[in-house]
């Protein structure tokens, strides 16, 4: 940890005070370790020391001048900003979060953000079928927009532990299958659409195999090293469409509006089984040993969150 001094406030600005932030134990996990190939857009992005973090939830404690909207002192607020005891931010980078919403649930926004863009870019509808591989913080966070949107079938495939299938099944799965996609789906029907929130390269291959005819691939979970990821004739014989996803794809003035959608799924309880999702809290003076537990064994750690109060 290091003190730093913060700016003064711009025009447009404000001060936030962090209640809570989580860990995207994917991506930071990526980062801590150095998990990525040389000359991969995480190579263009990230660098030693890094300053991680894109998921926090603070509260206003002051606003500089010509800061228009409804926020004031004392609000609680998301943005895409890292793990820091306080920041001076653009106030357009932030949302209010209602007051029906606890710290813990609005601290997955940005997560819910990542896994809308791929629910979005499957084209999953109202009583469609998919299958979503890797019961992490983004598959929950897939099994979770797809019950709401009205999936008929969400199929939960996950090779590790137990309880976070039992949490797939609580957010919205309606079938869970404890094993490795490469021995196929168990008497499953091949679903329209195969989500891959893992970010292992090695389940392309199988994802193709999985899914229906004229189905659609979505990859979701950002991969260290791309090269790695295999393709398969089921492609061109088969007619597949693979499709990329990522937070990146969803800004603006939109991202907040999806950030809203969130909050309104999750107060009214039609973002299901948010009980449970946060597993780990640590002082952030402890961050040597979150991270270390990450390295360790990520599979035992669902929710990370530094708890900054």
């Amino acid at each position: 940890m290091r003190e730093v001094e913060l700016p003064d406030l711009e025009p447009g600005q404000i001060r936030l005070r962090t209640r809570v932030s989580l860990i995207s134990t994917g991506t930071e996990g990526i980062i801590y370790s150095g998990g990525f190939a040389p000359g991969t857009h995480w190579d263009r992005w990230f660098s030693y020391p890094s300053r991680p973090g894109y998921s926090l939830v603070g509260e206003v404690s002051d606003v500089g001048p010509d800061v228009t909207g409804d926020l004031r002192p004392g609000d609680r607020v998301v943005a895409l900003l890292g793990h820091a005891s306080h920041h001076v931010a653009d106030a357009s980078v932030c949302t209010r979060v209602p007051d029906d919403v606890s710290d813990e649930d609005a601290a997955w926004f940005a997560l819910a953000k990542v896994a809308f863009v791929g629910v979005e870019a499957s084209q999953a509808r109202l009583g469609s079928s998919a299958v979503v591989v890797g019961a992490g913080p983004i598959g929950q966070m897939t099994v979770r927009w797809l019950a709401a949107l009205g999936a008929a079938d969400i199929v939960m495939v996950h090779r590790g532990s137990g309880p976070r299938l039992e949490l797939a099944r609580a957010g919205g799965a309606t079938a869970v299958l404890q094993q490795d996609l490469a021995n196929g789906l168990s008497g499953i029907a091949a679903p329209a659409t195969v989500l891959d929130c893992t970010g292992n390269p090695d389940v392309l291959t199988h994802a193709l195999a999985a899914v229906a005819d004229r189905g659609r691939v979505v990859i979701v979970g950002d991969v260290g090293d791309p090269s790695q990821q295999r393709l398969s004739s089921d492609l061109i014989v088969r007619g597949l469409t693979v499709v990329g996803a990522h937070g990146r794809h969803l800004l603006g003035r939109r991202e907040h509006d999806i950030r809203r959608l969130f909050f309104s799924l999750v107060a009214s309880g039609r973002f299901a089984g948010m009980c449970g999702l946060v597993t780990h809290k640590f002082a952030p003076r402890n961050g040597a040993e979150a991270y270390a537990l990450l390295d360790a064994d990520r599979s035992a750690t669902m929710g990370v969150i530094f708890d900054w109060q």
